[in-house]
């Protein structure tokens, strides 16, 4: 019989040997039993302790694992919500990618010499390229010395500043900066300049951010051009001019160690101002330079035994009374390119300006007021008094702080009288201001008898002492050593005259403005009185109603009437005016009433042939916008400018040509991109033309009127400078010139315009607040010694050129009270055919009943117009355009 199987005692042995107790290996309890068979007796063993410090240990260490888990989650989210809050609203960088900073606008007159820059910070911006490896150094080991290779902030040095502002809470210092020169291009681009941790905090973000989408050398240009350092110098090129007169490529280790030393505190350690604090911060920046490498040892040592020596920038040659010009082109600016890109686009801009030209221009201006103040005015007394105990030894010191006066011109000086006798007074003044620099000089009673009041509208008696007039301590203005040079070391007594001037000179060829006065001193008034003052031209207006006269086929010899005039107006009055000599001549001719001025003939003229037709002859020269249809705008009791009245009789001197004055030849950007050019003359048969033929030029501009009637008013024009009111204006000029006086009611204003085939120039002389000038004082006696001084000049080294005759005119003498002059005549016109000694009615021949093309060729109104003269710059305000004078009488 079988048996069940036993089981594998080997296997039983052996599980009994590897788990002795009956449970597997490692658990806490554990007992042995004898192998001695089965039901042996079990024994116990003593439990093991583990010791206690492990044991907390343990705990310890897995508890702060946990919270360092924790701490980590938490700061990672509550950093990343603090990231997410102070970036939120943060500007965008791309507006440093396409970074353009505010240019000063520059404007040079036509051979290049600087005549103004506009502008709030002067900056002249320099690309990478074209900045020394030794000035980006400079600023790189002095600000940001790790700047190539951090990731736009520099970590350490925010904990470093942390430690530091932490220990300053409380105390009010400010707080130690951390910033890179990327933190510093966002604070200076993209944010305010409020010192705060909020604010710290989005520069380091915008930092990060900026410095992930751009160059390096990007960011290090945009710095370089941006930053402020002192002098109202923005970037590193306007800083080199402003400390050491110098481009960058010419800066030594020193100076651009200096300019790295600037940024941290401008004003500090401006060289000019706090020149040992500027030397020690050199060093300084000298030192890191060789620690980071960037020099030498021996190029430090060379560097830092250099002497500061900071030199301003040499100021620009001015050029006299240019303020004006350049308002007026600035103007202009503003109504092409707006006021943002004028002020800050960096455009370069070439103007018209002669600057030979302006300087004659404001001298002889300057001279005719000065002569008309010495004429008519009065001595308005001393600049200011001073009360010294010494006179004699402490008057340079005392002359030396009196602030520089607006209108002094470049040759007078301020001078102290020192002491006096009846008959003279010993001057003192410095030369170029320097108290070191004393000079003396005599007055003579006889040099200030211009100055003696006026009694009745003349000079009163002459005076016979010198203290009369000035006291010991007086300051005045005088000019050395010029008006009265028998006298070694004499001086003229001068004051700023009140009496104004105007003058603009212009080629006509291309409307080109040469040159520009609008008053005695910018300085003093902004006002320019060239473009902004609204004048009654008097006289001046009358060529454009001679020419009216030319077109309704009067002839230059035909008889009109110098009688009485007497219009009934609608309003129920009645104008009577009178001529400036208070006479009648009965019938004259055409020619001899315009040399002449006679009102009443022109206004006889002028209903003869229609004020409609007059008005549409000055609105189309573009004297005024709308001519009001009475007789006493026909001689010019109307409002307008010289501007205007200058650009009339250029389109003269053009036969009829519209001409628009122009200030600004050219436009370009700070790239090279032509914004604007001016409008210029094309040539017609220079290139397939025959070389035996003259250049036939094609002019811009509308032809507004007929050359031959043009003409023939061109040439009555010249007998007014031969043999009538000019005279004054052209002595010793030996060339054609053509031209009008012009004198309102009262001799209020006085004008001359006169032209050469190849320049007009234009000359208004009164009060700004209108007022008799004096009895007598016509346009030729008062504004042509200024035009004729300035011409001899402009015209010195011109060809004499004369006047062309249209074809088909002819030339013929003709003759009036035994004057004999020369005439035009257009084909089918015969020398005295309209001559009538005895004409007394007012139009028998019938002329003058319409002119053809009345209303064709009007210019533009103004405010269409590219005219400066919308300029409203800062000054005395523009006149309103006053009512017109239904009484007025006497002009000339």
């Amino acid at each position: 019989m079988s048996r069940t199987p036993r089981p594998n005692s080997n296997l039983s042995a052996d599980r009994s040997q590897r788990f002795p107790s009956g449970q597997p290996r490692g658990s806490k309890r554990s007992s042995s039993r004898t192998s001695n068979g089965r039901g042996g007796k079990r024994s116990r063993e003593p439990r093991r302790r583990r010791p206690f410090v492990p044991f907390v240990g343990s705990v310890l260490t897995r508890s702060l694992y946990r919270l360092a888990v924790v701490v980590i989650i938490g700061g990672l989210l509550g950093g990343g919500g603090l990231f997410l809050y102070f970036s939120a609203g943060l500007p965008s960088v791309a507006k440093l990618k396409h970074y353009e900073p505010p240019l000063e606008t520059r404007i040079y007159a036509n051979n290049f010499q600087l005549i103004a820059a506009l502008g709030t910070q002067r900056r002249i911006y320099a690309p990478y390229d074209q900045i020394p490896s030794i000035v980006r150094n400079a600023f790189i080991s002095a600000e940001d010395r790790n700047f190539w290779t951090e990731p736009g902030i520099d970590p350490l040095a925010i904990v470093r500043a942390a430690f530091v502002d932490l220990t300053r809470i409380g105390t009010g210092e400010r707080p130690l900066g951390a910033s890179t020169i990327t933190m510093q291009v966002v604070k200076n681009m993209l944010l305010d300049n409020r010192i705060d941790f909020t604010r710290k905090i989005k520069e380091a973000i915008l930092a990060l951010r900026v410095n992930r989408v751009m160059t390096k050398k990007k960011i290090l240009t945009i710095y370089l051009n941006e930053i402020y350092l002192g002098q109202n110098s923005w970037g590193v090129a306007a800083a080199a001019q402003s400390y050491f007169d110098k481009p960058l490529s010419k800066l030594t280790i020193a100076e651009a160690a200096t300019l790295g030393g600037l940024p941290k505190a401008p004003t500090n350690y401006n060289p000019f101002l706090h020149p040992k604090r500027s030397l020690r911060r050199r060093n300084w920046v000298i030192h890191r330079m060789r620690v980071d490498g960037a020099i030498t040892a021996a190029q430090a040592k060379q560097a830092e035994s250099q002497p500061l020596l900071p030199q301003a920038a040499s100021a620009p040659r001015a050029i006299p009374g240019a303020g004006y010009f350049a308002d007026a082109v600035q103007e202009q600016l503003i109504q092409m390119f707006g006021r943002k890109r004028t002020m800050e686009g960096g455009l370069i801009v070439r103007t018209s300006l002669n600057p030979s030209l302006q300087t004659a221009a404001m001298a002889a201006m300057r001279a005719r007021l000065v002569a008309y103040d010495h004429e008519f005015g009065v001595y308005r007394g001393p600049v200011t008094k001073l009360h010294l105990t010494d006179l004699a030894a402490g008057w340079r010191k005392a002359l030396a702080r009196q602030p520089a006066l607006p209108g002094l011109i470049q040759s007078w000086r301020l001078g102290i009288v020192i002491s006096e006798t009846a008959t003279e007074a010993k001057i003192g003044w410095l030369h170029d201001g320097n108290p070191s620099k004393p000079r003396v000089g005599i007055l003579t009673l006889a040099a200030i008898q211009w100055g003696r009041p006026m009694i009745d509208g003349v000079p009163g008696p002459l005076l016979h002492d010198m203290r009369q007039m000035l006291k010991p301590g007086d300051v005045v203005m005088i000019e050395p050593n010029t008006k009265a040079k028998s006298q070694a070391g004499a001086v003229a007594l001068e004051q700023v005259p009140r009496v104004e001037g105007a003058m603009l000179s212009v080629e006509p060829r291309t409307g080109r403005v040469l040159a520009m006065v609008g008053g005695w001193s910018h300085a003093m008034s902004p006002y320019n009185r060239a473009i902004q003052a609204h004048r009654q031209p008097g006289s001046s207006i009358k060529p454009f109603v001679y020419l009216t006269a030319m077109e309704s086929g009067l002839q230059p010899d035909a008889t009109i009437l110098d009688a009485p005039f007497v219009e009934h107006l609608a309003d129920g009055q009645t104008y009577r005016p009178g001529d400036y000599e208070m006479n009648f001549l009965g019938p004259v001719p055409v020619f001899y009433a315009i040399e002449q001025s006679l009102n009443l003939a022109t206004l006889h003229l002028a209903r003869r042939v229609g004020l409609a037709n007059i008005a549409v002859n000055y609105e189309r020269f573009g004297i005024v916008r709308h001519m009001p249809l009475i007789y006493p705008a026909a001689i010019g009791a109307l409002d307008t400018t010289l501007w205007k009245m200058v650009r009339g009789y250029a389109a003269l001197d053009e036969y009829g040509r519209q001409v628009d004055l122009s200030l600004i030849d050219s436009v370009i950007t700070p790239d090279g991109h032509v914004l604007y050019q001016a409008p210029a003359q094309s040539c017609l048969n220079c290139t397939d033309g025959s070389p035996d033929q003259p250049p036939v030029l094609n002019r811009p501009g509308t032809q507004i009127a007929n050359p031959d009637d043009v003409f023939q008013v061109i040439m009555m024009m010249r007998n007014v400078t031969e043999y009538g009111t000019g005279v004054p204006a052209v002595v010793g000029l030996d060339r054609p010139i053509a031209g009008k006086t012009g004198t309102t009611n009262n001799f209020n204003d006085a004008w001359f315009i006169g032209f050469v085939p190849q320049m007009v120039t234009g000359c208004w002389i009164g009060y700004d607040t209108p007022r008799d000038l004096g009895n007598n004082q016509t346009g030729g006696n008062v504004c042509g010694p200024a035009w004729n001084r300035y011409m001899k000049f402009a015209l010195k080294n011109q060809p004499v050129v004369n006047f062309p005759t249209p074809p088909g005119m002819k030339l013929a003498p003709v003759s009036f009270d035994g004057q004999t002059v020369t005439e035009a005549f257009k084909p089918g016109q015969t020398p005295g055919a309209q001559s009538n000694g005895g004409l007394v009615a007012n139009n028998p021949l019938g002329f003058g009943t319409s002119v053809s093309n009345v209303r064709s060729g009007l210019r533009s109104s103004d405010a269409d117009e590219f005219n400066p003269a919308n300029n409203k710059s800062t000054g005395l305000p523009p006149s309103s355009a006053a009512a017109v004078d239904k009484s007025l009488g006497g002009l000339y």
